[in-house]
């Protein structure tokens, strides 16, 4: 006879082999591009460099984030139900890789536009992209649990998705710097240059496809081993999906790391889409000076890596936690406050740019840490909304993540 709970023990070991793990993480390089992406560049390609008006764009922007918040959990409760003999969560993986592609190079290429058709295409094209990509970051998340039933090494494998996702994102960012946004004759600076966005997510949308396929592949064997379904078997429809949301946001715990995440992510969005504008208008810093500043989250997100899973193995996770944040939070904003208390450097000084550099690496190793933690923590949440409904839930728990 086989239990769920047999078929979870025999298949989830204490610790995955390495190439599992390598496997698992470089699929999100996929969203580390996606994030870095629109974090960084979207609304200033968009407002900057087309024209487009920073509420329009912004509109757009939101609009897909709305579209977003409901296809989240739609996948998750569709993967969590879905049977077919590549399991529940490999059908969409694979499926998501050539729209995502497809769509991230139409995002950086509108034809010639009027503002209005500015507008609407920044909508579809940024729907598609995020759409597209919950195809693959909800069922991928959602295998975690699956995966191992270890609470170490459930750290250690999001500490993969994680290493690898920034690292993507901050190498394609890199490029971007260096390679594309380069001044030129006809535009002495680089960043205004239309043309080069479009080269640059093509090179994107490949290595985007490459990453969601290498992981898809690289993990197809386990599907053997996880489990065939968790969730409701009853046809799919709204009043299902509406029970499996109620059911699963009455979860106090998970309730409270769904918070903890959504003004973790309020903060680092804020941060990461002014910060393209501050550095280049407040710090007043080069295009150069911007790709180095790029090299010292490399060093915070290796730390990140390296000690997150020691750190929660001495400390409870929520404790964990909340140490790390009130560390980001009164350390972020401080180079601003000093700047206008007046006790910065001034603009084009030398030691004003290795100054934010070290704060770079100061705020980000936590960030990156936190976002492990959490991560790793809606994991182990599921294991206890089954004890508490008799039901499985990774995908429409995973969906909080995205």
């Amino acid at each position: 006879m086989t239990t769920d709970s047999a078929h979870s023990s025999e298949f989830n070991p204490e610790r995955l082999p390495i190439a599992i793990r390598i496997f698992y993480g470089i699929g999100s390089i996929s969203e580390g591009i996606k994030n870095f992406t629109f974090n960084v560049f979207l609304l200033f390609f968009y407002n900057n460099v087309l024209g487009l008006s920073g509420s329009l764009a912004g509109l757009a922007i939101f609009i897909a984030l709305c579209v977003d918040a409901v296809t989240d959990p739609l996948v998750g409760s569709i993967s969590d139900s879905f049977r077919s003999r590549w399991g529940r969560r490999h059908p969409f993986m694979y499926v998501s890789a050539l729209p995502m592609a497809v769509c991230f190079v139409l995002l950086f290429s509108p034809p010639d536009l009027s503002e209005t058709g500015l507008f609407v295409w920044l909508c579809c094209f940024a729907v598609g992209v995020r759409a597209s990509m919950t195809f693959y970051s909800i069922p991928s998340s959602a295998m975690l649990p699956e995966m191992t039933s270890n609470y170490d090494e459930r750290t250690s494998l999001v500490s993969w998705r994680y290493l690898l996702g920034w690292l993507g994102g901050i190498a394609m960012t890199f490029i971007a710097y260096r390679y594309f946004l380069v001044p030129t004759p006809a535009y002495p600076d680089g960043r205004l240059n239309p043309g080069a966005y479009s080269s640059y997510a093509t090179l994107g949308a490949v290595v985007i496809f490459g990453a969601i396929m290498i992981c898809a592949l690289g993990t197809h064997r386990l599907i053997s081993q996880m489990r065939k379904t968790s969730g409701s078997t009853d046809p799919f429809s709204v009043g299902r999906l509406l029970g499996e949301l109620k059911e699963t946001f009455s979860n106090r715990s998970y309730l409270m790391v769904v918070l903890a995440l959504m003004s973790a992510s309020i903060a680092g969005g804020f941060n990461d889409v002014v910060g393209l504008y501050v550095n280049t208008y407040f710090w007043e810093f080069t295009t150069d000076q911007l790709s180095l500043l790029l090299l010292t989250p490399i060093i915070s997100i290796l730390v990140a890596f390296a000690g997150t899973r020691k750190l929660t193995e001495k400390f409870d996770k929520r404790e964990a936690a909340l140490g790390l944040t009130t560390f980001a939070v009164l350390i972020g904003p401080m180079p601003i406050f000093l700047r206008l208390a007046g006790w910065m450097p001034p603009n084009g000084d030398p030691l004003l740019f290795w100054i934010i550099m070290i704060h770079t690496g100061l705020v980000i190793a936590p960030v990156v840490a936190i976002s492990i933690i959490a991560s790793s923590m809606v994991a182990d949440t599921v294991d206890q909304s089954e004890l508490a409904t008799g039901h499985r839930r990774e995908g429409m728990f995973s969906s909080a993540i995205a």
